[in-house]
């Protein structure tokens, strides 16, 4: 498996990862706009196959992580977490340590994905989601060494 950037030919596959496994995914026009205003986007690929990515960006002086999404054929692969651990350090080879993210209240398996590399819940928002479910915003933090 190799990580790389986003190509605007991996946009099929982004789509359809997007599709089977969120719930309210991001449209393809969203997908494109993130990409196009230079939010960091790396896919995870076998064999020329794309089957995970995670889009990134620095929001407000913190590192903000946007989306991760695994095709689910691949999941439980560590797919998430190499993809995770890759935008950590982009963040962290800029100087940026305090890292954001929002995650469906009612999506166990992921909190508990964050939870494990380190994210800790630090407030909740209610009425996130476009079908009013709240997101639990979680941090990770490391102080620069």
């Amino acid at each position: 498996m190799i990580i790389r950037d986003f190509i605007l030919s991996d946009l099929d596959d982004v789509v359809r990862i997007e599709f089977d496994v969120f719930d309210d995914p991001y449209p393809i026009d969203v997908l494109v706009q993130l990409y196009n205003v230079g939010c960091g986007f790396l896919v995870a690929e076998i064999s020329g196959m794309v089957i995970g990515y995670v889009i990134f960006w620095i929001k407000e002086g913190f590192g903000h992580i946007i989306a991760i999404g695994v095709d689910s054929k691949y999941q439980d692969m560590h797919v998430g977490s190499l993809l995770l651990e890759k935008a950590i350090y982009i963040f962290h080879r800029n100087n940026i340590f305090k890292i954001r993210l929002e995650v469906r209240k009612s999506n166990i398996r992921a909190r508990k994905f964050y939870c494990r590399r380190g994210f800790v819940q630090v407030d909740e928002e209610d009425n996130y989601y476009n079908d009013g479910e709240a997101a639990i915003i979680m941090e990770y933090s490391k102080h620069e060494t």
